[in-house]
């Protein structure tokens, strides 16, 4: 999977040209041989061992819409898998969770007495 994004690189700049979190990036990519990206193919592309359309319990997403390195349709895309998903938009634009965010996870999940 790997071989696949050798001399990438160059196309990469070119896609995410306006995203400066990616292109920051794209040092580390090559010096890793790709390893991430190859790694997030797989895990997307792979079955999951079970039908999110199946999956009866509650899903919880939290998603940025102005993550800069997974477009918020991403999100809602995979949120659209699962019939009871409820998709919350993070506060913070980062990719990353916030401290708000992983607090009002947190709260919720003592609420929920989880």
């Amino acid at each position: 999977m790997v071989a696949r994004f050798a001399g990438a690189a160059q196309r990469m700049a070119e896609v995410f040209a306006g995203s400066p979190s990616v292109l920051a990036s794209l040092p580390g990519l090559v010096a890793h041989g790709w390893r991430g990206p190859a790694r997030e193919v797989r895990l997307q592309t792979r079955p999951w061992g079970f039908v999110p359309g199946a999956v009866a319990q509650p899903v919880r997403l939290w998603h940025a819409p102005a993550d800069d390195e997974v477009p918020f349709p991403a999100a809602e895309a995979t949120a659209a898998l699962f019939p009871a998903a409820r998709l919350t938009e993070q506060g913070a634009p980062d990719h990353i969770p916030s401290e708000e965010t992983l607090g009002e996870l947190f709260a919720e999940l003592r609420a929920a007495r989880l």
